[in-house]
């Protein structure tokens, strides 16, 4: 059977002795180790305690090496983020249109790189604009995911919110469990949630009258 891509997206590989592991699908090179060695620091220190000499000393590369890579701390943030955010992406399309598999995917991939599922929902919001720009740019993709479930020939009822305003706040509720999880160290027990996950989602359609 060939190997999928979460499978292969949770499959930790040590590129050095002692290097903080990456995703056995990512390249096999210096810059991977810096992003999982940037992801292990914010974990331990919150990003705005990590430091240039913190990295460098997870990922087992030396100063000149980061930055050949990374201007500063803050690229480098902002390069695993996109990192991160384009394995969770292929997780969902590959796992199909269907929101709980897709939904559980994802979540088995947060339960492995605890770290990794950080940078996306914690620590990229302490990276001024620019973060706060990836995260609503983020944020908006799975709304409008969220939005497609519905039967584009509903109509909402006067005064109510828009479909992709009740996604948003959802999505909002969902992010703040996820965020919940990893923040107490319960990871391990966040795909279990996807079923219930799934039925926060259903509850803000209305159902569809029978005839």
């Amino acid at each position: 059977m060939p190997p999928t891509a979460l499978s292969e997206l949770t499959r930790p590989v040590v590129l050095r002795d002692g290097a903080a592991a990456v995703p056995s699908s990512w390249p096999a090179c210096a810059r991977s180790r810096l992003l999982a060695a940037m992801a292990q620091a914010a974990a331990v220190n919150g990003f705005l305690d990590v430091t240039v000499d913190d990295v460098i000393v997870a990922a087992r590369a030396s100063r000149r090496t980061f930055y050949e890579h990374f201007a500063n701390r803050e690229q480098c943030l902002l390069a695993t983020y996109d990192a991160v955010c384009d394995d969770t992406m292929e997780i969902v399309t590959e796992a199909g249109p269907a929101m709980e598999p897709a939904l559980t995917a994802l979540l088995r991939y947060f339960a492995a790189w605890p770290a990794h599922a950080r940078v996306l929902c914690i620590d990229i919001l302490a990276a001024g604009p620019a973060g706060l720009a990836r995260h609503e740019a983020t944020m908006g993709r799975l709304a409008a995911e969220v939005v497609r479930y519905e039967d584009p020939l509903e109509r909402p009822a006067p005064g109510t919110l828009r479909s992709d305003d009740v996604a948003h706040a959802v999505l909002g509720a969902v992010h703040r469990i996820v965020q919940r999880r990893l923040i107490d160290g319960r990871h391990a027990s966040l795909p279990r949630l996807a079923p219930a996950i799934c039925a926060l989602l259903a509850a803000e359609r209305p159902a569809t009258p029978t005839t």
